[in-house]
């Protein structure tokens, strides 16, 4: 970077060459060093610091840093559920249907029942015990014998009735049935959950095919009944 043109040829005529050289490089060494300042100057306005506006003054840059967020805020939610009472929600009657009598010992099958085993629990955690007595077949006629050495037997050797609960998602243990189980004039545990077990409603289905109706050999035609009683107690057996 040299003097503008005329003025350097007069200092050069007036002052001579060499001195002329000496002026120069201290000029151009002061030139270098605005534009360096300027430079930098500039250069700390555009990497944060700030940067010159319109109209030539230096405005403060967008603040890009992060911050820490407030903390979270917490509630609650709460709820107290009252248990309630757990009951026989349905029990079944069993039909062994109209059969020949026989001169032997005979198995008879059962042909329906009229509903499910269910008992409903809301949400006592004792657990609870269903039992089941049945009073021995007597005539439906008046003054006819009764079915003697006749024996009831509920569920089969070969499949258990279904257990479930009435509700897909229920989280509770299901309970257990007895199966196969004789029923006699004697209360027989037939059906259970333990403690904390069996919350909500579950039911034992049974097929058509699910009892047996054993009566020796001796006893005559007729129609007979048995009374069955199904007894639900607030603890596990």
């Amino acid at each position: 970077m040299s003097f503008p043109g005329t003025l350097g040829l007069m200092l050069s005529f007036m002052i001579g060459s060499n001195s002329y050289r000496c002026i120069h490089r201290i000029w151009r060494g002061n030139i270098m060093k605005k534009i360096l300042k300027n430079s930098l100057f500039i250069g700390e306005a555009l990497l944060g610091f700030g940067s010159i506006g319109a109209s030539g003054m230096i405005v403060k840059a967008a603040d890009t840093s992060s911050t820490t967020p407030d903390p979270p805020t917490t509630t609650s939610a709460t709820a107290t559920l009252t248990p309630g009472t757990i009951t026989i929600k349905s029990a079944p009657s069993i039909t062994f249907g109209t059969v020949a009598s026989s001169a032997d010992d005979t198995n008879y099958t059962s042909t329906a029942f009229t509903s499910p085993l269910a008992v409903a629990n809301q949400g006592q955690e004792t657990g609870w015990t269903v039992t089941l007595a049945e009073s021995g077949f007597s005539s439906t006629v008046s003054g006819q014998p009764s079915l003697t050495g006749a024996k009831l037997t509920m569920g089969n050797s070969t499949k258990a009735p279904t257990v479930a609960a009435a509700d897909a998602d229920n989280t509770s243990t299901a309970p257990i049935l007895t199966s196969p189980l004789a029923i006699t004039n004697s209360p027989a545990t037939i059906f259970k959950a333990g403690a904390g077990q069996g919350i909500g409603t579950f039911a034992a289905t049974y097929g058509s095919g699910d009892a047996n109706l054993y009566v020796p050999a001796g006893d005559g035609g007729g129609s007979y009944t048995s009374t069955l009683t199904w007894t639900l107690s607030n603890a596990p057996s």
